[in-house]
């Protein structure tokens, strides 16, 4: 009882073939770039979309009174300054301080002041910012004393309105 067996038609692929379509470091040296030119395309659309990051930005009392077309007195103004980094007096350029100031004031003319005076305010801040040693910026109970000393400052260089307060919105030591 002999039987035989018959033979394959055709011969098996082996494992170790590479698989039809794109080689991989084509892939790579291909989808990286893209995929970071789309992740980017993405971020500033989605800026345009939720408004401008980079613009000082009016409180929402203001909008809501320039809806209603109100006689109510002008509501208080805001002006942000946006990611200053300065180095804290002593560190030598070993550690920074990343933050962002918001101040409100009485007027639409004293944010337009503001506004048109962005390299003196930031001047001052920076003035101010490095002339204090880590010990001082990290000290929460100190802020207060650094912002009645940043209001005092900055008060000087606004001629059209009133200074109310000084807002950290971020305030990172690294």
């Amino acid at each position: 009882m002999n039987k035989e067996i018959p033979a394959p038609t055709a011969a098996p692929q082996s494992q170790n073939a590479p698989a039809p379509g794109i080689p991989l470091k084509k892939l790579i040296a291909i989808g990286i770039p893209v995929f970071i030119a789309q992740f980017v395309a993405i971020y500033f659309i989605a800026g345009k979309m939720m408004g401008n990051p980079s613009s000082s930005a009016a409180p929402l009392a203001t909008a809501k009174a320039a809806e209603q077309h109100s006689a109510a007195p002008e509501a208080d103004q805001l002006y942000v300054v946006k990611d200053l980094i300065v180095n804290p007096a002593g560190t030598n350029g070993t550690r920074f301080l990343l933050t962002t100031i918001g101040f409100e004031v009485t007027t639409a003319e004293a944010r337009q002041e503001l506004e048109t005076k962005d390299v003196q305010l930031r001047d001052v801040l920076n003035s101010i910012l490095t002339s204090k040693a880590l010990p001082e910026l990290v000290n929460v109970d100190q802020r207060p004393k650094l912002r009645d000393e940043i209001m005092e400052k900055v008060s000087a260089l606004v001629k059209t309105g009133t200074m109310k307060n000084v807002y950290f919105s971020k305030f990172i030591i690294q």
